[in-house]
């Protein structure tokens, strides 16, 4: 099965620039936007990206067309090595004026997809990735332990407290058997992070869910599961203290999984996928006033048939700028994602699909696929 944990740093990761709330339509021009806010001067003076000086640069291999499943095949991310970026199912947090690319780190030798640790890379581009290394390795036992399965690991900034806080599912290699939310810590975005356990509330009882994410709004912190659940964190972002189920947001699939939200202007938007394991499908999306709701079903993401262009949304990144934002979505194309009897089973080559969201209004959509495409960092636009 996969797992998604989209957790929307939205709010966190955006700590140190000024907010623009708006998003893109089709020609990649600026439909929205706010009046920005600053922090501090000196916050700004250090992490404000002048426009032009950080290009993103986006080009997916496909040569057909139409394009239409199986392509396009997503695009292989190579870091400053030469290596395969290898970090998926994860998110992306910004602190200061860099992206922190963060997932699960399959191995080449192996067909399991049991956990190995989460892997983190580092970027001023979104293109351009540095290997951070592993930030969570696999423990000697226990829940991520050998033989576990530890998935979908979300980064947030505890508004309160300041400190990073990683939060992921585990589960048995049947993923049905002890599974539940569980977090690590660390005083700096890309240092190691120390595993605590389960995220519970304060009578014990744990977030037994699968897929999942994790987001910071203000003040607040929480973490989304499949099947529409919303948690609330407590203010060290160490237990849960409430728990409720929007059953909208499972649109007509019966069960959402990767669930994953952001916001753009005063509108929450929550993705997901229909539960078909490592094989893709017609993502969908809802979208509500509040994370309290009400949330409403808006339809898919992209064509109808398309299949989210062979991806499972993981994450949406708002790129602000001092022209605009650019909401990219960010998808696994996971190995195989085709294969009727086997898929997953090499997902060390699982590739990236980064696509500009379009907006029309509140309504979001991935209606053709940029094969190649820029994004400008300081500006907040792409073309």
């Amino acid at each position: 099965m996969r797992k998604n944990v989209s957790s929307l740093h939205w709010t966190s990761s955006l700590i140190c620039l000024a907010l623009v709330a708006c998003g893109t339509n089709e020609d990649g021009d600026v439909v929205s936007s706010a009046t920005p806010t600053t922090t501090t001067a000196e916050a700004v003076t250090s992490c404000t990206v002048a426009p032009g000086s950080q290009i993103g640069t986006f080009t997916d291999p496909v040569t057909v067309t139409p394009i239409v499943p199986p392509n396009p095949p997503g695009i292989s991310l190579k870091d400053t090595s030469g290596a395969l970026v290898n970090a998926h199912g994860g998110g992306i947090i910004k602190v200061c004026d860099t992206f922190y690319l963060h997932g699960e780190y399959f191995l080449s030798t192996t067909t399991d997809n049991n956990f190995n640790g989460f892997s983190m890379y580092s970027s001023k581009n979104l293109s351009t990735w540095k290997n951070e290394g592993i930030i969570l390795p696999q423990q000697s036992s226990g829940q991520l332990g050998p033989n576990r399965k530890g998935e979908r690991p979300h980064i947030i900034k505890c508004p309160a407290t300041g400190e990073f806080v990683l939060l992921a599912h585990a589960a048995d290699t049947t993923y049905q058997v002890d599974k539940e939310v569980v977090y690590a810590t660390s005083p700096t975005v890309n240092g190691q992070y120390a595993f605590k356990g389960s995220l519970t509330n304060s009578s014990g009882t744990t977030a037994s869910h699968s897929d999942m994410s994790a987001l910071t709004d203000g003040n607040n912190a929480y973490v989304i599961t499949e099947s529409g659940w919303v948690y609330t964190l407590a203010s060290d972002c160490h237990s849960w203290v409430s728990a409720k189920q929007y059953g909208a947001v499972n649109g007509t699939s019966g069960g959402i999984e990767a669930p994953t939200i952001f916001k753009s202007g005063s509108t929450y938007y929550w993705l997901g996928s229909s539960k078909t394991g490592w094989r893709a499908n017609d993502d969908f999306y809802s979208t509500a006033p509040a994370m309290t709701g009400p949330w409403t079903y808006r339809g898919f993401v992209a064509p109808q048939g398309d299949k989210t262009w062979m991806t499972q949304v993981t994450w949406v990144m708002p790129v602000v700028g001092s022209k605009g934002t650019v909401n990219v979505f960010w998808g696994d194309h996971w190995y195989g994602d085709q294969d009727t009897t086997a898929p997953g089973r090499h997902n060390y080559l699982t590739t990236y699909v980064f696509q500009p969201l379009i907006f029309s209004g509140t309504a979001i959509s991935l209606p053709t696929y940029k094969v190649s495409w820029k994004l400008d960092v300081g500006a907040g636009t792409w073309n």
